[in-house]
This record gives structure tokens, C-alpha cells and sequence, in this order.
């Protein structure tokens, strides 16, 4: 599949499950996956000089290190994120009246 994120799997049960571990799964593979757009595949900007050497190489560079952030999040990190917030803390925990 796209990335190389999930994997089909046929059969009466089938539908679709990881392809690799939840630690090897980035943040940044998710959004790569959900369809950004290859620069291949952007049109050729027939601008100014401003944006074609300032605005669209310090566009590249932040979402470059936008990539990079995302890269240091994995599913397994999200996936217990998620499961964390389910349950109360003593800072949210709602005394019951009984």
C-alpha cells in the first residue's frame, strides 16, 4: 500500500493492518501517505524573483523540518497518547457525589 504503511489482507476477515511495526511508523509517513503532493508534481512557478528564490526555498526548508519534528513521532507514540487521555488523572478526575 501507499508507503509502505499498511498491507491488504484478503479473505472473509480481511481489510487492512500495519505493514510494518507501530515504532517504525512515523507521524511524518501518515501525512506523506495521505496524500501530500510530490514536487514533481507541483506546477512551475512563473513568478517573481522574490518568490521563486526567497519564499519558495524558505517554504521547502519549513516543511523540511516539519518533516523532520514529525519523523521523531511514532504510532506507538500516538497510539499510548490516545490511550493516556481516556483515563482520568488526578487533575482531571471528577470527585462522584453519591
Amino acid at each position: 500500500m501507499r508507503c509502505g504503511i499498511l498491507r491488504g489482507v484478503r479473505g472473509p476477515r480481511g481489510g487492512y493492518e500495519l505493514a510494518r511495526d507501530r515504532r517504525r511508523v512515523t507521524a511524518n509517513d501518515i501525512l506523506r501517505a495521505a496524500g501530500t503532493v510530490e514536487e514533481s508534481e507541483l506546477p512551475q512557478h512563473q513568478g517573481s524573483d522574490l518568490l521563486i528564490k526567497i519564499v519558495l526555498p524558505a517554504m521547502a526548508n519549513a516543511e523540511y523540518e516539519f518533516g523532520v519534528a514529525l519523523s521523531r513521532i511514532n504510532l506507538e507514540d500516538m497510539a499510548r497518547e490516545a490511550q493516556a487521555m481516556g483515563k482520568p488523572t488526578r487533575s482531571t478526575a471528577r470527585p462522584q457525589s453519591g
